[in-house]
């Protein structure tokens, strides 16, 4: 089985998905919903790219920035579907928190 990461994941998919900061893992099971820019999600990556005519993360940041959409998100719920989150494109990778940290799958 392949390692799970941004460019594979898709909607519907469980996965262990969260950040790592320093020696320490805040990585947790969860639900992933899609990609989301402006007013459209996308269920997976590849979608989302083909959408915005682009071939990786820099690109589709710099489009949706261009295009005035707002934030890329990749949109999670926990594990029990009550608590949603989503990390966000910044810098070329997506992030989590107020720190940028780098959202880590598994």
């Amino acid at each position: 089985m392949s390692k799970i990461t941004v460019s594979n994941v898709h909607h519907g998919q469980t996965v262990l998905a969260g950040y790592k900061r320093s020696y320490t893992n805040f990585i947790d099971k969860n639900t992933f919903k899609g990609f989301k820019v402006g007013g459209n999600t996308y269920s997976n990556l590849k979608l989302l790219k083909a959408a915005f005519g682009v071939s990786n993360l820099r690109q589709l940041e710099y489009e949706a920035d261009r295009l005035e959409l707002g934030s890329v998100t990749a949109e999670f719920y926990d594990a029990d579907g009550e608590y949603p989150w989503a990390a966000y494109l910044w810098n070329g990778a997506f992030r989590v928190g107020t720190s940028a940290d780098r959202l880590v799958l598994n």
